[in-house]
Parts: structure tokens; C-alpha cells; sequence
């Protein structure tokens, strides 16, 4: 049965896989970004930070308690670690 086919003649210095194209394809969509600039950092007066560092942090004899007391009568927001 395997005998009566005939065997393909053997290409030599041919490459044997086949050659793809290269298409081009036209732009379908195009999403837009929109870039800002960021807001321009002002310096900081030294009394002024060092008032806002005072009402950050706790004072060096200050209660946890009452740290945490202060912090919610000026509505700012604590985190513990």
C-alpha cells in the first residue's frame, strides 16, 4: 500500500517555511488623554509649619487619650501604627 505512492523529490537550498506578508492596517480607535501640569508646591513660613507639625503630632507629655480627644474636636483624621 505505502509502496505504490511515490516519495516528493527532495528540495535542497530551499527554504521550507512559507513567507508571511506584512499588511498595514489603519487606526481603528484612539482614546485621548488629558495631561496636567501638578499644583505648583509654595514654600512654607518656618512658624507655620512648626504650628501645624504642634497640632499633628502629640505633645511630648500629652496623654494618648487626649491626643486623640483633640484630633476629633478639630475633625482631623488619625492613624495608629
Amino acid at each position: 500500500k505505502f509502496a505504490d505512492k511515490a516519495k516528493p523529490q527532495m528540495k535542497v537550498d530551499m527554504d521550507p517555511l512559507p513567507t508571511a506578508e506584512a499588511t498595514y492596517v489603519e487606526v481603528y480607535d484612539c482614546n485621548m488623554v488629558d495631561v496636567v501640569d501638578p499644583v505648583p508646591v509654595k514654600a512654607v513660613p518656618e512658624e507655620e509649619y512648626k504650628k501645624k507639625v504642634q497640632e499633628i503630632y502629640p505633645y511630648a507629655k500629652e496623654e494618648l487619650v487626649d491626643f486623640l480627644n483633640r484630633c476629633k474636636l478639630n475633625n482631623s483624621e488619625v492613624m495608629m501604627c
